[in-house]
Parts: structure tokens; C-alpha cells; sequence
């Protein structure tokens, strides 16, 4: 008899300790990546910010070396991979800007309808871009490494207004 009494304050008491090990280990987690998905939002907003003021160094830096990018210009139809590719494919269009006003901000990137998907050390950030006869539809995908959210793919489109 009081053996299984014994057996049975054991089993309440790893089962109670078992679940609030549980639930600590959920709200640690819980914790942790609404810190991550606030550190992605703060860097959409600096490379937004960066992108606005055509900062090229810092705009450059928000990229994996590996990163790939599909761009709206016609001029690139394809695929850009690598810093190389993407750099050489960004860099005239900052040039070109550059020339069409004297002082930041060059240009006026204003993301409507942001949502953010956070899957570990990867996230999904995809929102609207409104023009005068398009939608720009953009989605980018950050991962974290070293420390660091950047960007290791950039899906740029354009789509005509439904009239």
C-alpha cells in the first residue's frame, strides 16, 4: 500500500516538474523568436532605409555573399547570383538615380502590407510597393548569420493595376 502511494507522489511530482520544464522551455522559445522577428523587422527597415538613400556600401552589406535576386528591369532577365552578379546589376540603377537628385532620399520605397514568417534562422518578409499604374510585389528572405539577419534572396515583380 504504501508503496504505491510512494509511486504515486513520485508520478505527480516528475509529471508536475516535467510540465513546467515544458512550459519554461516554450515560453523561452516563445521569448526568443519574437526577439528575432524584431531584429528582422529593424533590418527590413534599415535596408529600406539604406535602399531609399542609395547608401551602397551599407545597401551591398545587407546581402550574403551567395545571395540570389530575380529584378523587375528588363535588362536582367535572369537570375542574379552571387555578390558579383547582384552588385553589377544594382549599381548602375544607384548610379543613375544618384544623377536625378542632388540629396537623399533618392528614392521613396514605402512597403505596404508587411508580414514577416519566421521559420528558425530564416525569415520570409513579402509586402506591396504601390505605383501610379503598377503593384510592386516583393518578397525577401533573410537568414541569420553571425549574428546578422541579411538578405540571401530578393524576389522583385511587377504587376499592371486592375483598371
Amino acid at each position: 500500500m504504501w508503496f504505491r502511494f510512494i509511486i504515486s507522489l513520485a508520478l505527480v511530482f516528475l509529471t508536475g516538474s516535467f510540465s513546467a520544464e515544458q512550459q519554461s522551455f516554450a515560453q523561452a522559445k516563445r521569448s526568443h523568436a519574437e526577439a528575432d522577428s524584431q531584429s528582422v523587422q529593424r533590418a527590413v527597415e534599415a535596408f529600406i532605409g539604406v535602399f531609399n538613400n542609395l547608401d551602397w556600401e551599407r545597401f551591398r552589406h545587407s546581402f550574403s555573399d551567395d545571395a540570389t535576386v530575380f529584378f523587375p528591369f528588363q535588362n536582367v532577365p535572369r537570375r542574379a547570383s552571387g555578390r558579383d552578379e547582384i552588385e553589377g546589376a544594382f549599381k548602375p540603377f544607384f548610379d543613375e538615380m544618384r544623377k536625378r537628385k542632388p540629396n537623399p532620399p533618392y528614392l521613396n520605397i514605402d512597403p505596404k502590407d508587411v508580414q514577416t514568417q519566421m521559420l528558425g534562422q530564416v525569415a520570409i518578409v513579402t509586402f506591396h510597393l504601390a505605383g501610379n499604374d503598377s503593384l510592386g510585389r516583393r518578397t525577401v528572405v533573410f537568414q541569420k548569420q553571425k549574428g546578422k539577419w541579411l538578405i540571401v534572396h530578393l524576389h522583385a515583380s511587377i504587376i499592371a493595376k486592375p483598371k
